[in-house]
């Protein structure tokens, strides 16, 4: 099989097949054929274009680099011997590598198997394994032990009375001592299956809900407390629970048990969903009383549980920049020691980048301005944790407050510093003018001009302590930038995170009060043109697709269950 693609890329990674029994028992049919194709024609990198070019739900599914994040996030011991169960089609294999000195990958079917071993097929610290788990015998014990969406199908694979407790042993015994298990998996009540999403494994919405009373009975997803306790049942003592979201499949942030979501905002969480005539709530809408209910783990759309007899819970949060281009792909993750870390995902080209995000912040130090100390220490950027309270939620408390003089007074707060953030050069000189965006007869009407315009000033990027704001996160300058525009950028975003705001005191209203309406559009194109340098527009394309924001399906379909 592909005996010929093989031959032609002679890939590195060992291919065992001594406990292939000639029948793959997990397939997708064709579309895996197709998928080995692709990989086989391309590198890694050009993997947005080539989901661009041959668009469909499974090309963006195998082959986004989102599917990296459920754990490209994680503290992994860079001389770690790591065990992948279920690679499928080397998704997230190719990270593993990167990360830990060797890796073995145990794959069903050997086409899927086979896609793994074109995909990294550089990687000369790799073993590609096909077989079932159950049936293969290890000469070594490992590090870390991962279970990416497979422990939910060993009611099906492994054939004893207690099925996913008896895998979950076999599974332990492969650890070293305080080695670590890594279980990624949707929760049966995730918040999308009570808004109506189909369930993942069966299509049929509601079907875990139900108890999974009308689908098959192939796969079976857990509760928190149910995964827990069968955890717990197979011997291990500690247990770490995160909260990918969206999902574990395409997550852009994780939460855990030590660090919740603490406004609606949610970090700009956008859910997706593949078919939408099911739907009958707007899952993003339910989220604010969640959080205001402190049930959000109970709803959280998928688990990814850290089990080990040692230490677990190192990294409390993390957050990953996904919409960008890989050099700019930036990991901000918050340790249990008190310390936030950022680093390049793509080390070998984002290094550059995070060396100029420690540089502006210095840069912003010289000027006299407050900010949150950072350190670059070789390829990681440390500062320490904080708990004070962020400027985005000191000025939504006074919007919920409807306290319009507070929130005037924050706007000006903010402001101020950015007009002090840098100075200030000759109207003429406004790099709008350069670029042909802005009209050069209204000069005037652009305000101050900053040599260096510090373009994360937003209000998510500033603690207020003590009636003093102090700066982090400054990633992007540009020089000869209006002032008003970069104050134009913190509103616009603040404003999209809580459209609710527009009710108390209008984006209009605040646009009149810093002058700055007759400039809306232009600064509009601005921002878009500053996206579209840093974007990685092939992949934010084809994301947006499996995104709604419309609550118009939803009212449809529940107009056809009224009529039913």
């Amino acid at each position: 099989m592909y005996t010929n693609l093989i031959d032609e890329l002679k890939p590195k990674p060992k291919f065992n097949l001594d406990y292939y029994k000639d029948e793959d028992l997990y397939s997708e049919g064709d579309v895996e054929d197709k998928m080995i194709q692709l990989i086989a024609q391309n590198n890694p990198e050009d993997y947005s274009k080539v989901i661009y070019d041959n668009f469909s739900w499974s090309t963006y599914y195998h082959l986004t680099h989102m599917r990296k994040n459920i754990l490209n996030w994680y503290s992994f011991d860079s001389q770690a011997s790591i065990l992948e169960i279920g690679c499928g089609l080397g998704a997230i294999t190719n990270m593993l590598c990167e990360r830990c000195k060797s890796v073995t990958a145990v794959e069903l079917s050997k086409k899927r198997a086979t896609a793994t071993l074109l995909r990294c097929r550089e990687r000369e610290n790799l073993e590609i394994i096909v077989g079932n788990l159950n049936d293969i015998k290890f000469k070594e014990k490992f590090d870390y032990i991962t279970l990416i969406g497979v422990l939910e199908y060993q009611g099906q694979y492994t054939n004893t009375e207690n099925s996913y407790v008896d895998f979950l042993n076999t599974v332990k015994k492969l650890l070293k001592p305080n080695g670590k298990l890594l279980i990624a998996i949707e929760n049966k009540y995730g918040l999308k299956y009570w808004c109506g999403a189909r369930e993942d494994h069966t299509g049929i919405p509601f079907d875990s809900i139900n108890q999974y009373g009308i689908g098959n009975k192939n796969a079976k997803t857990f509760s928190k407390q149910e995964l827990s306790q069968l955890i717990k049942n197979s011997g291990f003592q500690n247990l770490f629970f995160y909260y990918p979201m969206p999902d574990y499949k395409l997550p852009t942030v994780i939460y855990s048990e030590k660090k919740l979501p603490d406004n609606e905002n949610m970090q700009n969480l956008q859910p997706y969903y593949l078919d939408n005539s099911t739907l009958v709530a707007n899952e993003k809408n339910i989220y604010k009383d969640l959080i205001e209910n402190q049930v959000f783990e109970f709803f959280a759309n998928s688990f990814l549980v850290e089990c080990s007899d040692g230490d677990v819970g190192k990294i409390t949060f993390a957050n990953i920049s996904s919409e960008r281009l890989a050099q700019y792909r930036i990991v901000t993750r918050f340790c249990n020691n008190e310390k936030v870390e950022k680093y390049a995902l793509e080390d070998n080209i984002g290094r550059e980048h995070l060396v100029q995000t420690w540089k502006n912040q210095e840069a912003l130090k010289k000027i006299g301005m407050k900010v949150w100390n950072l350190q670059l220490k070789d390829k990681v950027l440390i500062s320490d944790y904080s708990k004070e309270q962020l400027l985005e939620n000191k000025l939504l408390d006074s919007f919920k407050k409807k306290n319009i003089a507070e929130i005037c007074e924050i706007l000006d707060k903010a402001y101020y510093d950015i007009l002090h953030s840098s100075s200030h050069i000759e109207e003429n000189k406004n790099i709008m003018f350069e670029l042909g965006i802005a009209d050069e007869k209204n000069t005037k009407s652009y305000g101050p001009i900053l040599s260096i315009g510090f373009l994360d000033m937003i209000f998510r990027n500033a603690f207020y302590k003590q009636g003093d704001l102090y700066w982090f996160d400054q990633e992007w300058i540009l020089e000869s930038i209006p002032a008003k525009y970069i104050l134009y950028t913190a509103i616009v975003e603040f404003y999209q995170s809580f459209p609710q705001c527009e009710q108390v005191l209008s984006i209009k209203e605040i646009a009149q009060k810093y002058e700055i309406e007759s400039l809306w559009d232009e600064f509009g194109q601005m921002r878009q043109m500053f996206f579209e340098t840093v974007v990685d527009e092939y992949h934010s394309v084809t994301s947006q697709v499996f995104r709604t924001e419309s609550t118009k399906p939803i009212m449809e379909n529940i107009k056809k269950l009224i009529n039913m």
